[in-house]
């Protein structure tokens, strides 16, 4: 397979008009069986680390690919997610388009509150400051929500603006529109209806207040996204500083 919804965040620029250092900071959906040409494009990368936000069942049934000299590390972002998209039921009201836009934003409330996905998104700035050269990728499945919110996340405390980081985050519908018509043709084949359809277009897609349900859920729990960044991530203001000076140009 080819990378589907990969970019490199470098040359996006920060508020102090600096940019984000190229062939550093990676995104993508997952890695799993990538041809010549995927592998290539990021050994030319200098890829060093693979975080991986996906859970313990989705690896096991589509393992990452296993590069040479390749960290690979692993968060379970979902883990305590009060919306199982694994179970049959939640399922099957992500596929009705009367749910599936509530049922989005909730996942994103759990991306910014819950335990688990604090701890690992935690876990993986820290990854972010302890990688000293190279690139590190972070990915899900999609690469759109978990992974969306990673790099929402790892921009501001970049001091990326709020309308740049939108752009980064929307561009998914626009780096996965091939991925996701062959995923719509296939479900189309299998018998879903017009209205099942929909909502699955809307489920592989992103949308603008998806990430704002979680930057919301934030302001509510903490006041504000420095003291989520302070009292939720643990991370300092030292930290920010060290993650300036080594993301940034």
């Amino acid at each position: 397979m080819n990378l589907v919804n990969f970019r490199d965040l470098g040359g996006i620029t920060s508020a102090e008009n600096k940019r984000i250092k190229p062939k550093r900071l990676l995104r993508s959906g997952e890695i799993v069986q990538p041809n010549e040409e995927a592998i290539a494009r990021l050994v030319e990368h200098d890829l060093k680390t693979i975080v991986d936000f996906r859970s313990e069942h989705e690896t096991a049934n589509a393992p990452t690919h296993s590069f040479t000299d390749v960290q690979y590390i692993n968060y379970d972002i979902m883990a305590d997610s009060k919306e199982n998209t694994a179970s049959k039921e939640t399922w099957l009201k992500m596929l009705d388009p009367d749910n599936v836009d509530s049922i989005m934003k909730g996942l994103y409330r759990d991306f910014a509150i819950s335990d688990a996905a604090r701890n690992g998104y935690t876990k993986f700035i820290r990854d972010c400051i302890n990688s000293n050269e190279g690139a590190i990728l972070f990915h899900c499945a999609a690469g759109k929500d978990r992974t969306g919110f990673a790099a929402a996340i790892l921009m501001k405390l970049l001091g990326v603006g709020d309308e740049d980081i939108q752009q980064d985050y929307l561009k998914t519908n626009e780096e996965r529109k091939e991925a996701n018509e062959h995923i719509l043709d296939g479900y189309k084949q299998k018998g879903l209806s017009a209205s099942q359809l929909v909502a699955l277009a809307t489920l592989y897609s992103v949308r603008e207040e998806y990430l704002q349900a979680a930057f919301e859920a934030i302001d509510a729990e903490y006041g504000s996204f420095e003291e989520y960044v302070r009292d939720g991530l643990l991370i300092s203001s030292s930290d920010i500083q060290t993650l300036r000076e080594m993301y940034l140009e």
